[in-house]
């Protein structure tokens, strides 16, 4: 089999890894390395999405941020643990790369196949645990799948939007659409099963983006903002274990894992203040948060090494420099995915535009780009419509 071949069949592998499982992931895109690397002198394809792929600001963004965050780390609270931190930067560059490579040099054919298989196996395994493992002592269970229930949401919900871009815009023969509908169907009935409601404001934001880019769908806005507000009512009679509005306006013992984020919010501001500059260093929320005392009136958890928000996480780790660098590198994927909509106006870059909004929205009160898996997803959605073109 020659490198070119490998390359199609680890770039499908990474896409039916990606909401499965981060291992399986990591192998894949170790894989497609090696057989881009052996392609690298007999395909000028292959190396122009490169180049194109290290011109990009995202990709320079990218690599200052993860400069940044060295510099953060031994300036922080604890150097060895910003230190082991760190690679996570290196990841999301070598994710950023290896992909943008690839689904700028290789067809995507058995890549969309094996993106929507991943996606279906994922939908079926969470719905699963959820039909089969609810009841009893366990109560409700959430859809899950291989990962942490609000990063396996998150991942679902971006699916979604690309299902639903799809069905848009694209031009789809009658049994492709009909499969297609069925696919989107088995992933919103996930997403419920799930119930991780940022996801729901991710989507509604997703939905009005892509209105705003395209006329027609500004009919479906309406309905589509209107049945979210009515799942919105009925979680509030689900069974979700006090995962819900009247819970957090409530004075019962289930709100305090909705008030501790906004402990945890005003701790991430006054780190910022007492460290504007590099803050506390990449990984040392969890020292810095332990030292204000204040953890052990937080749902009764002890350590919490996040601040559920992803901007001022970043705030209180890397200084308002951190912060700049991050708000430009969303400006930058929005900017990128607006402007490869504006020239192709397929439903790719429609994929890619909408799942920047929801990313945005979901980083709100959870910190989705630190997480391997999560940030890896969302490159993937960005680079299938924004990223260099076979």
């Amino acid at each position: 089999m020659n490198p070119r071949a490998v390359s199609q069949w680890a770039l499908a592998a990474a896409a039916f890894a990606a909401p499965l499982s981060i291992a399986g992931v990591n192998a894949a895109l170790g894989v497609l390395t090696v057989s881009l690397a052996a392609s690298w002198s007999s395909d000028p394809g292959l190396r122009a999405a490169l180049r194109d792929a290290l011109r990009s600001p995202v990709f320079k963004l990218l690599a200052a941020g993860a400069v940044w965050a060295l510099v953060c780390a031994a300036a922080g609270l604890d150097s060895s643990r910003g230190l082991r931190a760190w690679p996570k930067e290196l990841h999301r560059l070598w994710a950023f790369l290896a992909l943008g490579a690839a689904l700028g040099s290789v067809p995507r054919a058995k890549t969309r196949a094996g993106l929507a298989a991943g996606l279906v196996a994922a939908a079926l395994v969470g719905l699963g645990q959820t039909v089969f493992l609810s009841g009893g002592e366990a109560g409700f269970v959430r859809a899950r799948g291989f990962v942490h229930a609000v990063v396996y949401g998150e991942m679902i919900g971006l699916g979604l939007i690309g299902a639903a871009a799809c069905l848009g815009l694209a031009a789809l023969a009658p049994g492709a659409r009909r499969a297609s509908a069925a696919g989107a169907l088995l992933l919103l009935a996930a997403l419920a099963a799930n119930q991780t409601r940022a996801v729901l404001l991710a989507s509604a934001a997703a939905a009005t983006a892509a209105a705003l880019e395209v006329p027609r769908l500004r009919r479906g806005l309406l309905a589509a903002l209107v049945s979210l507000v009515a799942l919105g009512v009925a979680w509030e009679f689900a069974p979700t274990g006090g995962r819900n509005l009247r819970t957090l306006l409530s004075d019962s013992p289930e709100a305090s894992a909705h008030r501790a984020r906004l402990v945890l919010w005003d701790a991430a501001l006054a780190m910022a203040r007492e460290r504007p500059v590099t803050g506390v260093g990449p990984g040392s929320f969890r020292r810095a948060f332990e030292e204000t005392g204040a953890q052990g009136a937080l749902d009764g958890e002890r350590v919490w090494g996040s601040a559920h928000n992803l901007f001022l996480h970043q705030l209180a780790e890397r200084g308002f420099p951190g912060l700049g660098l991050l708000l430009a590198l969303f400006w930058a994927f929005y900017a990128g995915a607006r402007r490869a909509w504006l020239e192709r106006r397929d439903a790719a870059a429609l994929w890619s535009l909408a799942a920047t909004a929801a990313f945005v929205v979901m980083n709100l009160t959870e910190t989705a780009w630190q997480t391997e898996q999560a940030a890896t997803f969302f490159l993937l959605s960005w680079l299938w419509g924004a990223g260099p073109r076979a």
